[in-house]
Formats: C-alpha cells, structure tokens, sequence
C-alpha cells in the first residue's frame, strides 16, 4: 500500500498491518481518510478521518476528525483490537506523520 510520508515528504510502501503496528509503536502516527463519513453505534460521534497512534507497545489510541476539524473525542485500543478496527486497505488515502 502507498502512503505519503508527510515528514519526510514522499511515498513510502508499506507491506501489511504488522508494518503499520511497527511504525506506530516506533512514535509515528498513522492518518487514514475514509472513504466515507462513519458514525458509531449510538449516534454521538461522525468522522472522515482516524489518526492512530502508539501510547506504548501494544496499546493504541484513535482520535477522529471531521471536515478538517479534530474531534475531542477519542478511543483507546489494544493489539487484537487493533486488528479488527484498523482498515487502512478500506481508505481513500492514508499518510504517515
């Protein structure tokens, strides 16, 4: 998968999730541009964009933005999580800051 590295400002090919899950877990984050806006299940919080990054090994945070505005709101997960919620392969664009 391509991304642009917005650090070093160019493409950068990434393999699969566990390349993700490295580069998280050595202090970058991870911006990935849905394709369409999401709202979870209850109906509080709508987003276009999730920003993932490493707060230790193996424990992740999501924050969400919305039409160019970051959101308060954000979500703690773990590796299996991680696993099952983090779908760059499903994005418009994803970068890497």
């Amino acid at each position: 998968m391509k991304v642009y590295d917005t650090v070093n400002k160019y493409d950068v090919e990434v393999a699969d999730v566990e390349e993700f899950i490295s580069l998280m877990n050595s202090g970058r984050q991870v911006d990935v541009y849905l394709k369409k806006k999401k709202t979870d299940r209850d109906g509080y919080l709508t987003w276009d964009i999730e920003h993932w990054s490493s707060i230790e090994k193996d424990r992740f945070i999501r924050c969400y933005s919305l039409e160019g505005r970051v959101l308060r709101d954000s979500t703690g997960h773990n590796i299996y999580d991680l696993k099952s919620e983090f779908k760059p392969e499903d994005s418009l664009k994803v970068e890497l800051s």
